[in-house]
């Protein structure tokens, strides 16, 4: 069997290794040819084969060792394309990746930044000191007065001028190009990020008449201020689009392969729950980081996607949402969909504050899957799910992060003993403190006094799904929800809980609040559903809440 080659994305290291395996993606390159648009820009999750795409693209096209790398297509699909064959080793090639443009202040990622380029200046000197000397000599400056804002925006098209000078006009290939911008959004400096990209990318692409072609890719596709804006040239292929979808990920006959060559399948239904889920366009796709992995360990399975960079940012984001993205949530975690608005283009600005832009955003990088699409006279929506158990796992995390954060997560273990036990006292103590710790960081005071209890319900889901089947149910109207816990084991107790809130009904105290809420239990008939399930104990709790103040009546049978 072929080693599997972890940690590498560079085409010509794997391709020119007999002992490294390789799944054939080079159609991607047929169908480039195909397009015939003059800029493309891909977006994906992380880790779904990008970079090594975007050089797969550079090693067949650039003049530079043409013949030298032509041997490294043989045998694969796009050899046998006698259209796209004769346009190998055809052009110049530039080529850059923003992957390490990144840092908590604009004074150390514009550095980054002009780093890059200058070393692009410097890859590309020996082609172009004879064409383009004055405009070349600003970015390789070693001081950075000599070097000013408008020189750096102008080296592509600069580039690309020199080159078409000297013969064919060159392919340019820009990688990870919104990893800046996302650094830029989390720590603050996003004017003056989007100012440079502004400019950089209208220079190089729009109506550059020495361009031949031009590829980005990235996770997403920025909106508000873009560079991208007035770029009629520009096509864009993301997530929900057709066109490219079967070139970034594994494919379900490419997995299937690589399970039976493997030896694995014993193991393959587990294989798809794990990694599976993933729908581009049409095209239904697996995980292949994950994949890539499992082979090398064997069948191991492990979160494999979940230790790679990115998960952190979006644990600080689910945490600081409001109500109606939490309850979103708690439908995700119960293997429910959710319906949103498609925005193809994410607002980095509104995430936090729309749940419909920050569902569209875990959607686009790769948190979520498309399940259906739904097309109306004004807006298309789009139907979401958690993909598979390993990005479920990111959600738990997340979800325990925040308890964590908002120092409770010891009084959870508490809970759930007393839960177990039907001990009414200590579950009141336990919720109460649980209360008092948690809502300042849930932000569950003011107009919004449900986010303390969506947080809880969320919590008890991660937190306590070991021990009881979860499910949260929910009417319209604000604090009117109820949590039914079902035991796994008949000798724990099944639990009902009725949350009300006094901002939500004309209930005199918190006491009346509370009685509500147990008739409403008694109403739902709760006690014979939880039987039905196998429950032979039974603790029926109604919960009136307002501010940090709770009033708890519970029922043992």
């Amino acid at each position: 069997m072929k080693k599997i080659p972890i940690g590498y994305s560079d085409f010509k290291e794997i391709a020119s290794n007999p002992e490294f395996l390789y799944v054939d993606k080079t159609d991607l390159i047929s169908e480039f040819i195909e397009d015939q648009c003059k800029v493309l820009l891909i977006t994906r999750p992380r880790r779904f084969g990008k970079t090594l795409n975007l050089s797969t693209l550079r090693y067949f096209f650039d003049k530079d060792c043409a013949s030298e790398n032509r041997k490294l297509f043989d045998g694969l699909k796009v050899s046998q394309n006698e259209k796209a064959m004769a346009l190998q080793g055809s052009r110049p090639v530039i080529h850059l990746s923003f992957k390490d443009c990144k840092a908590n202040d604009w004074q150390k990622t514009q550095e980054m930044i002009q780093d890059l380029l200058q070393r692009l200046a410097l890859e590309h000197l020996p082609a172009l000191k004879e064409v383009e000397p004055k405009l070349l000599l600003p970015i390789l400056a070693v001081s950075e007065n000599q070097a000013n804002f408008a020189d750096f925006c102008n080296l592509l098209l600069n580039l690309t001028r020199a080159y078409a000078s000297m013969g064919p006009s060159p392919l340019v290939l820009i990688d990870e190009y919104d990893v800046p911008l996302q650094s830029a959004w989390a720590y603050k400096y996003w004017d003056e990020a989007i100012a440079f990209f502004k400019n950089f990318f209208s220079a190089g692409f729009k109506d550059n008449p020495h361009l031949w072609r031009g590829v980005i890719t990235g996770c997403l596709r920025v909106a508000r201020e873009s560079m991208f804006t007035g770029m009629n040239n520009l096509v864009v292929a993301s997530v929900p689009s057709k066109s490219y979808s079967k070139h970034f990920g594994f494919t379900v006959p490419e997995v299937k392969q690589l399970i039976k060559d493997y030896n694995l399948q014993s193991i393959e239904a587990k294989i798809e729950s794990w990694y599976n889920g993933y729908m581009f366009g049409e095209t239904t796709l697996y995980n292949p980081w994950s994949i890539l992995n499992l082979l090398k360990s064997e069948g191991e399975f492990r979160n494999y996607w979940v230790n790679t960079s990115g998960n952190d940012l979006v644990k600080e984001i689910l945490g600081r949402t409001g109500v109606q993205a939490k309850k979103d949530l708690e439908d995700l975690m119960t293997g429910r969909s959710i319906s949103v608005p498609l925005q193809e283009q994410v607002v980095f600005q509104e995430i936090e504050n729309s749940p419909a832009n920050l569902w569209n955003f875990l959607y686009f990088t790769g948190y979520l899957k498309a399940v259906l699409t739904k097309e109306t006279d004004d807006v298309s929506f789009v139907e979401l799910k958690i993909p598979n158990k390993e990005v479920k796992r990111i959600f738990s995390d997340s979800i325990q992060f925040w308890f964590q954060n908002s120092e409770s997560s010891s009084l959870l273990p508490n809970l759930k003993n007393s839960l177990m036990l039907g001990d009414v006292t200590e579950i009141s103590k336990a919720l109460r403190k649980l209360c008092d710790t948690s809502l300042s960081y849930f932000d569950a005071t003011g107009n919004e006094p449900e986010k303390f209890y969506h947080g809880l319900v969320l919590g008890l889901m991660v937190s306590f799904s070991d021990t009881w089947h979860i499910r949260s149910n929910r009417e319209s109207g604000l604090g009117r929800c109820d949590l039914i816990m079902t035991p796994k084991n008949p000798d724990h107790y099944g639990i009902v809980m009725e949350f009300k809130t006094m901002d939500s009904y004309e209930d005199s105290d918190l006491l009346a609040c509370a009685q509500n809420a147990m008739a409403q239990i008694e109403k739902r008939q709760y006690e014979q559903e939880l039987k039905s399930q196998g429950a032979t104990k039974i603790l029926k709790m109604g919960i009136g809440f307002s501010g940090k103040k709770l009033e708890i009546l519970c029922q043992k049978k």
